[in-house]
């Protein structure tokens, strides 16, 4: 039921029914831990629901453990709030230097409510791996569908993750696929798409990557440098945060 009060903008009844009523408690409880009015996550909740009868589906290629942090966790918590599937496909944990990397990148997955897996590549050779590699996106691509692909950009000087985007590129043809910025591996990059994202998406994404103590010695971790590089981009989109990616290709048809 809608209504309309002089000059203020429509207004609308929502009639919470017996059978709804603990999701109603929820969105409440959540609308107040992100300091958010309830009626936004309600309108988000509906759109969802109508937009699509099945979940959307996104898939992150990280070469290495934290790679999809660093490049996309305020966006991957942000997709996940908002409903998304979001699937973290790493390629090397090299367990005989780190052995509880691969459990620290478990955690991480969890605090951003991502699912995650490990392939076993050596770190540096995936260029002698490149056919194996792409034969592991064909299988995965087999099994599972995606309408959102996340890779590092073209223009990443380091050897594994060129070799995984370049074979990204050959394996997800039905996808849109965008690239995420690792700065101390990009000379230069063409940031032309962005994402917005909020204190709590920030949040989360520090917090993920406190999961990697066998890490912390990359000063790439460090929150404050985090938080100036989403800071950066938030202003060339006129928000408080964001995070930019290269546009690799862009399937348009799902948002017609």
């Amino acid at each position: 039921m809608a209504w309309k009060k002089e000059n203020k903008p429509e207004q609308f009844l929502l009639s919470i029914t017996d059978s709804h009523r603990e999701k109603w408690a929820s969105l409440k409880e959540l609308a107040a831990e992100q300091g958010r009015p309830v009626s936004e996550l309600v309108r988000e909740a509906v759109s969802e629901k109508i937009d699509s009868g099945r979940q959307r589906r996104a898939l992150v290629l990280s070469p290495h453990t934290d790679d999809a942090e660093l490049g996309c966790g305020g966006t991957i918590a942000k997709l996940v709030e908002r409903g998304w599937s979001v699937h973290i496909l790493c390629f090397s944990a090299v367990p005989e230097r780190y052995p509880d990397l691969a459990d620290e990148a478990a955690r991480s997955g969890g605090i951003l409510g991502a699912t995650h897996e490990i392939l076993d590549f050596y770190t540096r050779y995936f260029p002698r791996d490149r056919q194996k590699i792409l034969q592991s996106l064909c299988d995965h691509l087999r099994q599972n569908q995606y309408e959102l692909i996340f890779t590092p950009s073209t223009s990443d000087i380091h050897q594994d993750h060129g070799v995984v985007t370049t074979e990204a590129l050959r394996a997800f043809r039905e996808c849109t696929l965008l690239g995420y910025e690792l700065p101390w591996n990009n000379l230069e990059i063409k940031l032309n798409c962005f994402v917005s994202l909020e204190e709590r998406h920030v949040r989360k994404k520090i917090e993920a990557l406190e999961c990697y103590d066998s890490q912390k010695h990359r000063p790439y971790l460090d929150a404050k440098f985090v938080r100036s590089v989403v800071r950066m981009r938030g202003i060339r989109l006129a928000a408080p945060y964001a995070e930019g990616f290269e546009t690799l290709k862009v399937r348009l048809d799902g948002m017609l």
